[in-house]
């Protein structure tokens, strides 16, 4: 509130308001004013002088000390040629004050504009560090968090205005710091107690005002440390759990304007993920109250915790959820079983069975987490997952030749299939070639081997094996004649796949999981729940919409089936023999669900002859093509994966934990943070955008020399 005889300027003050604003406010109301001296009153201060800048600080820090949001300023006019001063309504007769000219005559001692700033321009940033100046307030401010809080908001403080101090008394109930440079003659100092009545740490002694250079900043300060780092990325964690200590120290510099550590930046991060997700030692103790309420919010859940009854220390774990057990009788009886190592502190091995709905998509059954990938950790896997599988139908396993999978698959499930994925053993032939050899010639002979692998009938087995074993020598030989063939060549195979070579479901629910595979174990397991029961919850609405019989995917199958075969003429044997006259002619048996294309056969579904057939015949197309239905979706997707909230979960400190976590041992070398390819793996080429060239960099990655 600018005074000036009986008038009032009202003057709002924001973020980047200054001393010249305000001057030059008051000008424009004033035109005739002349020179003019302003003063301002706060509380008890009254009279209190400004003429530049660093006046009109104070004026704020003062306001904002005392909690006032009102400044009355006095507008005194003096006279230029004398120095007789004139009465204003902040002054006294008699008193020479210095003044403010505001036009040509200007004795402004604030900061002026530089004109070379134009030639270099410069966009603000605000430091998100920037309120922390006034986080330290004045005399009698409480800090409702105690003694943690306090001293936390002075760490803040030194750090935000640029000074060291050191404790002269720090315990629970009460903390003195004054400037490190005192020995110079700086008076900084505070002291602050506890209340007895409230817990509240509370200011009792504050000299705010420095006399050293102290508080000229410094990127650098020994009170940044990392509990306030980690408290400030926080959020940054949580939206990005792979957050690194790089991006931390980044992000500081960027937004803060402070240099930290390494060290400081990796601790900081470790300590956000503690504090989002709990404690890594803690977590396999935690395991046994979350199994017990999984099992209460979702009754027919399996989920058991092993721990060695001598040692406490954690062995392994089996979970599957309830909805999943009873939605997988209504899924193709295909089962996908791979494991993944897990990146947290105590590392470890997640095994999973994921099937496939009638619409293509991942269905997980199963999942378990085990010290390390042996053959008796499969073993066990294997047994607690045949007490969860319910349905009588012979099930197809897809795995990828593990010495345990391929030693106790037939034992535990002596009933169903065993099918090694192709794209492994693809990787295998590649690895068996590796040498002198070029890469085109090698992956001539891998085509060579997926033709074999896909070949419907026997007599074309033997001429797809035939040319194998010509280009590809005794190498491919050998490697084919290791290979038991009812184990992977369609030809062979006596169980059904529905068209499935590979076990790419588990290995697309690694890559789902993969920004989960850092966290405590009971974090992991509680994500893979969310994960799940979210998917399941949109699946079950969206096949509700669905009006169809058929399910999309194979929906949209049979139109282009039937358009490709529409020109095809159709002849009639009997009621269910047909011959189709495409180029070449085949016979379709709609009774015994084959065709000569072995197709119908091999992917359990109406080849293009079989939907032209039932098209051109006006049969119904819904009793051909079970169980790729929507009533199949629905049921699969009927149940629900009811949440576990930790609201009311029990504290677990170290002396009451009784689940120890596994002793292991560091491997060598750097943590593994991708995907450990396998022997012999094909990488896809990339077309790098930088330099242009193929091979198996992208432009972040280029090291080219480019013009």
């Amino acid at each position: 509130m600018c005074k000036f005889g009986e008038v009032t300027l009202v003057v709002m003050a924001t973020r980047g308001f200054g001393f010249n604003d305000l001057v030059e406010s008051i000008h424009r109301k004033w035109q005739n004013l002349g020179s003019f001296e302003l003063f301002y009153a706060v509380a008890d201060h009254h009279n209190c002088i400004m003429d530049n800048d660093e006046d009109f600080c104070s004026m704020i820090a003062l306001a904002a000390a005392y909690g006032v949001t009102c400044v009355d300023v006095s507008v005194g006019v003096i006279c230029s040629s004398t120095s007789e001063c004139v009465k204003s309504l902040g002054g006294q007769n008699g008193e020479c004050v210095r003044s403010f000219e505001y036009g040509e005559c200007s004795t402004f001692q604030g900061e002026e504009e530089d004109p070379l700033d134009k030639f270099c321009i410069h966009h603000e940033t605000v430091r998100l560090s920037a309120d922390w100046v006034n986080l330290l307030k004045c005399v009698g401010q409480e800090f409702r968090g105690g003694v943690d809080d306090f001293k936390a908001c002075l760490s803040k403080y030194a750090v935000e205005v640029g000074f060291k101090y050191k404790y002269l008394k720090n315990d629970r109930s009460r903390v003195t710091a004054e400037c490190c440079k005192k020995l110079d003659g700086c008076t900084w100092f505070i002291h602050a107690t506890l209340e007895r009545s409230n817990k509240f740490f509370v200011i009792r002694e504050f000299h705010k005002e420095h006399n050293c250079l102290g508080t000229f900043f410094s990127s650098k300060n020994p009170r940044m440390t990392s509990k306030i780092i980690a408290k400030e990325i926080v959020e940054e964690v949580r939206s990005k759990p792979s957050y690194t200590p790089i991006e931390c120290l980044k992000h500081f510099e960027g937004r803060y304007g402070c240099l930290i550590g390494y060290y400081h930046a990796w601790l900081a991060v470790e300590k956000a993920n503690k504090e989002l997700y709990g404690d890594f030692q803690l977590s396999f103790d935690k395991l046994r109250w979350y199994a017990e309420e999984l099992k209460e919010k979702n009754p027919g859940t399996v989920m058991d915790v092993e721990y060695c009854n001598e040692t406490n220390r954690f062995i392994r774990f089996f979970l599957a959820f309830d909805a999943c057990i009873k939605g997988f009788n209504y899924c193709r009886p295909i089962l996908d079983v791979d494991g993944t190592f897990l990146k947290g502190r105590y590392k470890g091995t997640l095994l999973a069975a994921i099937g496939k709905d009638a619409d293509q998509g991942l269905f997980p059954l199963a999942i378990g987490v085990v010290d390390s990938e042996t053959e008796a950790n499969w073993q066990w896997f294997l047994e607690k997952l045949s007490t969860v599988i319910t349905c009588s139908r012979p099930l197809t396993f897809f795995t990828d030749r593990h010495s345990g999978l391929v030693k106790y698959v037939p034992t535990v499930f002596p009933t169903g299939y065993h099918s090694y994925c192709l794209q492994h053993l693809k990787g295998n032939l590649r690895d068996k070639l590796s040498g002198r050899l070029s890469n085109g010639f090698r992956e001539k002979v891998v085509n060579l081997f997926n033709d074999c692998a896909h070949a419907p009938t026997v007599i074309t087995f033997a001429k797809a094996l035939e040319e194998l074993c010509t280009v590809g020598g005794a190498s491919a030989k050998n490697f084919v004649e290791s290979l038991p063939r009812e184990r992977w060549a369609n030809a062979y195979f006596e169980g059904r796949r529905y068209g499935e070579m590979t076990s790419n479901a588990a290995e697309s629910f690694n890559n789902q999981i993969l920004k989960f595979r850092h966290l405590p174990i009971c974090e992991l397991v509680d994500k893979i729940r969310v994960l799940i029961m979210e998917q399941m919850c949109n699946r079950r609405l969206l096949s509700n919409k669905l009006s169809s019989y058929v399910c999309p995917v194979m929906e949209k199958k049979l139109v282009d089936r039937f358009n490709k075969g529409r020109t095809w003429h159709v002849a009639a044997a009997n009621d269910d023999i047909f011959e189709v006259f495409s180029q070449p002619t085949v016979v379709v048996d709609l009774k015994k669900r084959t065709c000569m294309c072995c197709r119908w056969q091999i992917h359990l579904f109406p080849c293009v002859h079989a939907v032209t057939v039932i098209q051109k015949t006006e049969k119904q197309m819904h009793d051909y093509i079970d169980p790729y239905t929507i009533e199949a979706i629905q049921l699969s997707y009927e149940g629900t994966i009811n949440p576990v909230p930790t609201l009311g979960a029990p504290v677990i400190t170290k002396e009451s934990a009784i689940i120890l976590p596994p002793k292991t041992r560091r491997p060598r070398g750097r943590p593994k943070v991708g995907r450990i390819r396998s022997r012999g793996e094909k990488v896809r080429q990339m077309l790098c955008g930088r330099c242009g060239k193929l091979g198996k960099h992208n432009r972040r990655t280029c090291k080219e020399a480019v013009d």
